[in-house]
């Protein structure tokens, strides 16, 4: 998950991977394991706050991307983080 990641996936999130906890996408109560394509790095404040604040995280080719709440984004258009990504242009 580092090496995909680089850090917490929270859109916007610049929090770097040695800070991160993995997180398991579909809960673990419901899988019973534990697997990278069903896993990726969160902060500490993304991994307890994103369910609160009505955000959910799935894998599009490989690659995690939150959905947000319809209160946040009418469209619930998937965003992914490309703050660790050096060769993304960031507004």
């Amino acid at each position: 998950m580092t090496t995909r990641d680089h850090g917490c996936s929270f859109p916007g999130c610049t929090v770097p991977p040695t800070w991160c906890q993995a997180h398991h996408i579909t809960d673990y109560s419901l899988t019973q394991r534990t697997r990278v394509d069903n896993g990726t790095l969160l902060c500490g404040h993304h991994h307890r706050e994103h369910h609160k604040l009505g955000w959910k995280c799935h894998i599009t080719n490989g690659i995690p991307h939150w959905t947000p709440p319809p209160w946040t984004d009418p469209t619930q258009t998937p965003r992914r983080n490309h703050a660790h990504d050096p060769h993304h242009v960031h507004p």
